[in-house]
């Protein structure tokens, strides 16, 4: 069966020993960044720098992205760093569900911790509606099913919002 090239590029098969390693080397680095921002992303650094010669790059690179845009928005960190791991993560091809996924983890902590980014991850919200489009059926309706779980929280936003404003 041909594969969805709306599906985002592959991750190595947890099966290559390099790639398992390189995945908990950079889960079990994921646990500094609650307390320790600076220490997580140098241990980013590093794993990429152990790494590269045994795992894919592009693959690697996109994870590491991948990890320090969820952590940023998991531990609700500063403005500059959420929108900073944003576009590092926007550099790679991420496909219609890593797209959607990171579009509706942005809105969330947006809309928990930044005002002032709401109306751009509403825009990366609708973006991502849109190429929903394009993924197969399972799919579309998996995401569609995650964006609807967002709209209760946006219309109490909304609410709270207008009655302090």
């Amino acid at each position: 069966m041909p594969r969805n090239p709306d599906a985002g590029p592959e991750d190595p098969s947890l099966h290559d020993e390099d790639w398992r390693a390189f995945t908990f080397d950079k889960e079990a680095n994921s646990l500094l960044a609650k307390s320790n921002w600076t220490h997580y992303r140098r241990g980013l650094r590093r794993l990429e720098k152990e790494h590269s010669a045994h795992v894919p790059g592009v693959p690697m690179r996109r994870a590491l992205a991948e990890d320090a845009f969820f952590c940023a928005t998991h531990w609700k960190q500063n403005r500059r760093i959420v929108r900073g791991a944003l576009r590092g993560l926007l550099d790679h091809p991420l496909g219609v569900s890593r797209y959607t996924f990171a579009a509706a983890e942005y809105w969330k902590w947006a809309s928990a911790c930044s005002p002032a980014d709401v109306q751009d991850a509403e825009q990366m919200l609708a973006r991502a509606r849109i190429a929903m489009e394009t993924a197969d059926p399972l799919t579309q309706g998996n995401l569609a099913q995650m964006l609807r779980q967002l709209k209760p929280r946006r219309s109490k936003l909304r609410i709270t919002g207008s009655a302090n404003g």
